[in-house]
């Protein structure tokens, strides 16, 4: 994983023509904070709420990128499993 793109950092070049070749690479930055697979979700939750952001990068130990997790869908799979346990 080389950076991220926030459709906010890219939105004032999508349409102006005198930045047609504007490098993405230019525009990258590093996450806030990257998960691990082996995170808990526990760490992972704090992760979140260490850095606020909803949307975090998922890496492997080889930097390799994995996809993204959120927070919302964390909150989501727990929600679920309170509603199984209290039937």
């Amino acid at each position: 994983m080389k950076g991220i793109l926030d459709l906010d950092d890219v939105r004032p070049y999508l349409f102006n023509k005198e930045t047609e070749s504007l490098s993405l690479r230019k525009l990258m930055k590093a996450p806030p904070a990257i998960i691990n697979p082996e995170n808990k979700t526990q760490e992972i939750l704090q992760i979140f709420d260490d850095t606020g952001y909803w949307n975090l990068p998922v890496v492997d130990g080889n930097k390799h990128f994995i996809g993204f997790i959120s927070k919302s869908a964390i909150l989501i799979g727990y929600r679920q499993l309170l509603k199984l346990y209290s039937e």
